[in-house]
């Protein structure tokens, strides 16, 4: 008994189990996974709709998952189409109109889980635009790489009007407070839980009144937000973006039932926000999340049906040629 005794510890020591038992091994939780580092870019300059992100760092969700995390803002969903098909970042997160337009036109890029059900963009204003031929001839500040100008396109292919009559005015993010309020545009792209909570602020503050058109009040009823990641880094370790997909998902839930801490951690890692301002735009993002969709199909899931709606739109109003199959958009559907 003390030869086989001697035997079996000398086994396990050859199989790397040091001094466990093979019963106590076969007990012994699975080991972590190593820890990554990596980029993640947020679609815009920092509002409430990213605090989760920063739950999921301070919490450490993605240090559980393997992740050592870096968040960064973008100007648009095209900077982090860019960046992330160019592989100067692992991850980001952007409106799906335009990750379909790119993989239409050959960028090398996925979506891996659904981030808001539907849109929070649209347009803001200082007087009421109810409809989308309303804004025709009208000055919309966005920059070259935001959403708007893939989705404004798809809308007024919808509405059967014609987009090439927009008029679009190249500008930063960082000037569209000032470009509106001045009346040197007469709307920017904005978001109802980014934008807008902050715009009021300021526009009161000056005795004005501001307005919001919501690009979902206009019709356009595909996903929102998705998370995306480079075809080639998808198809090495589909394992790795399941593992990321499930720290965020982790993250929004908690986000979504401590509203008031999360908007504390959104501050504490970027001291120049509001607090206030942040529980706002986090409290608005949520209705973006909760939706009777994902209360059917669970959060940050997509079905074919609705990923090839969306597909469906995107070619149409964009006239692009290239087939684009809900598998070519979607390397993860479920959750």
């Amino acid at each position: 008994m003390h030869k086989l005794g001697i035997l079996t510890a000398s086994l396990a020591a050859m199989l790397g189990f040091g001094g466990l038992s093979i019963e106590a091994q076969a007990q012994a939780p699975a080991p972590a996974p190593a820890t990554k580092k990596i980029t993640f870019l947020t679609n815009y300059v920092y509002n409430g709709r990213h605090a989760p992100f920063f739950v999921g760092r301070e919490k450490g969700f993605y240090k559980e998952a393997g992740f050592d995390i870096d968040i960064a803002p973008a100007t648009g969903s095209g900077f982090v189409i860019a960046a992330v098909d160019g592989g100067k970042a692992d991850y980001g997160m952007a409106e799906v109109g335009p990750v379909v337009q790119a993989i239409a036109k050959g960028a090398k890029l996925k979506a891996f889980m659904v981030y808001t059900d539907v849109t929070t963009s649209g347009l803001a204003s200082l007087t009421p635009f109810k409809t989308p031929d309303s804004i025709i001839g009208k000055r919309i500040a966005a920059s070259q790489t935001d959403s708007a100008r893939v989705v404004l396109p798809i809308i007024f292919d919808e509405k059967k009007l014609d987009a090439s009559k927009l008029d679009w005015q190249a500008a930063d993010p960082g000037v569209y407070f000032s470009l509106l309020l001045s009346n040197r545009a007469d709307l920017f792209t904005a978001s109802s839980d980014g934008d807008m909570p902050a715009l009021t602020k300021v526009a009161t503050a000056q005795g004005k009144t501001v307005e919001f058109s919501s690009f979902v009040d206009w019709g356009y009823d595909v996903f929102g937000y998705v998370l995306v990641a480079g075809t080639p880094t998808l198809e090495k370790n589909l394992d790795e973006a399941r593992r990321f997909a499930a720290a965020t998902r982790k993250a929004v839930e908690y986000a979504i039932k401590n509203p008031e801490e999360t908007a504390e951690i959104m501050v504490k890692a970027n001291p120049a926000m509001n607090r206030d301002t942040v529980l706002t735009q986090w409290t608005g993002a949520i209705k973006s999340i909760q939706t009777p969709y994902t209360a059917e199909h669970g959060y940050g899931a997509a079905e074919d049906k609705r990923i090839q709606r969306t597909i469906d739109l995107v070619k149409k109003a964009l006239k692009l040629d290239a087939t684009v199959t809900p598998d070519d958009l979607f390397a993860i559907k479920g959750k």
